[in-house]
């Protein structure tokens, strides 16, 4: 196995992870750090799980999840930031009719464990079709690969939510629109991928998987 190449896509894999977890520091900056620890197992946790599931799916319903992975990770994540921009609307307008100190007091964000479990699911469902590139990979150097994926965005997730409380302060009356705008912007960024990547001729597609099985072998 390429070990460094397999540590490069754990990083690329763990790049939205990183981003969101950063978001939830910064909306939640006194966040305790069991609860820190927990968001960055959840988010390690499904980065591993789904292309598990996508190798053992295979090839037969690669075409059909294909298809709908963009689009459901894409609506989780446009969903969460309408909601934490509506929030953020509502709070903002509390904030102008209510005293200074009572709105301080009220306007803390405080994220939920069925809030963490969606974010997770969302940022790593597109990671489904990463599991078809591995089928030529045995049941444990596949294990191995995913596991690492996994660790190595519990550690990075980690970092970026520790990071996002230490400015969490500065920008905590702009927590809540910065995430919405941050959760809407992956989805696109996931959706768009999708969409040119699925528009490119076949030749250039198959000539990049046929890299990519080149350097993971």
């Amino acid at each position: 196995m390429d070990w460094i190449n397999i540590i490069l896509v754990s990083i690329s894999m763990a790049v939205d992870c990183m981003t969101i977890g950063a978001t939830d520091g910064i909306q939640e900056p006194n966040m305790k750090k069991r609860k820190i620890f927990f968001i960055a197992f959840i988010f390690g946790l499904f980065q591993g799980l789904m292309p598990t599931i996508g190798y053992f799916v295979g090839y037969n319903f690669k075409e059909q999840l294909e298809t709908y992975i963009p689009w459901i990770a894409f609506s989780l994540l446009t969903l969460l930031g309408l909601k934490n921009i509506m929030e953020w609307i509502k709070d903002r307008i509390k904030q102008k009719k209510e005293k200074p100190s009572e709105a301080k007091e009220e306007k803390k964000h405080i994220l939920t464990i069925p809030n963490i479990l969606v974010q997770g699911v969302a940022t790593s469902i597109d990671a489904l079709a990463l599991g078809f590139v591995y089928l030529s990979y045995t049941i444990t150097n596949a294990m191995i690969v995913f596991s690492v994926i996994g660790i190595v965005t519990f550690l990075l997730s980690l970092l970026t939510i520790f990071l996002g409380k230490k400015i969490g302060g500065w920008l905590e009356n702009w927590s809540g629109l910065i995430a919405g705008v941050v959760f809407i912007a992956i989805g696109l960024k996931i959706l768009l991928e999708s969409i040119f990547s699925s528009s490119a001729s076949p030749a250039i597609d198959f000539q990049s998987i046929s890299y990519i099985f080149t350097l993971l072998r």
